[in-house]
């Protein structure tokens, strides 16, 4: 297994141990995993057109900002540090999840991440992994004029990694509070 991944298993390890110790009375106050908003979501009439800026102005200048600090010498560190903090927050909200909810908590951690994080979670490995190859590629010797291409290269993965993120928008605004509503009804 690779260094990186064994790094990403164990902070959700930590994640789900930080959440054992806190308990299941700090978890009954989580925002959306609270019973109050489960309930209120069942009735909740959610409008795509209005959730869409609301998470485009939340989540693009936090992507914006990954990106430009990413770019730095320490840009690898700094993107895997926040991917660390992703799987340290998926560990936690799981146990919080299956604490208030038992089994069904799995099938709720499902609603709320899918399917925008099947878009997201591309767009942010991509960005690592050009990061990793466009910084290895700086370190060798280079015919000259080649500095344009991994220049090019690079804006290339950037605009890609802006449609993931800009498809996963879309899905997180349209289709995620279709089925996170369908799911807490399935399970209540």
């Amino acid at each position: 297994m690779k260094k990186s991944t064994f790094l990403i298993f164990l902070v959700f390890l930590c994640g789900v141990i930080c959440a054992n110790i806190l308990g299941i009375v700090s978890g009954r106050e989580l925002g959306a995993m609270s019973e109050y908003f489960m309930h209120r979501y069942l009735y909740a009439n959610i409008q795509g057109s209005e959730l869409f800026p609301f998470l485009f102005y939340k989540r693009a200048p936090e992507m914006l900002l990954l990106v430009f600090v990413s770019i730095g010498i320490y840009g690898t560190l700094i993107v895997d540090g926040y991917i660390c903090y992703l799987s340290f927050s998926v560990g936690f909200l799981a146990v919080i999840a299956i604490m208030n909810y038992g089994i069904k908590g799995i099938l709720i951690m499902f609603g709320f991440f899918f399917p925008q994080w099947l878009l997201y979670a591309p767009a942010l490995y991509l960005w690592r992994y050009e990061l990793r190859y466009y910084k290895g590629m700086g370190q060798k010797a280079e015919p000259l004029g080649s500095s344009g291409k991994r220049h090019m290269k690079l804006a290339v993965v950037w605009m890609l990694a802006s449609i993931f993120i800009l498809a996963g928008l879309f899905a997180e605004s349209y289709v995620n509070p279709f089925l996170l509503q369908k799911i807490v009804r399935a399970l209540g």
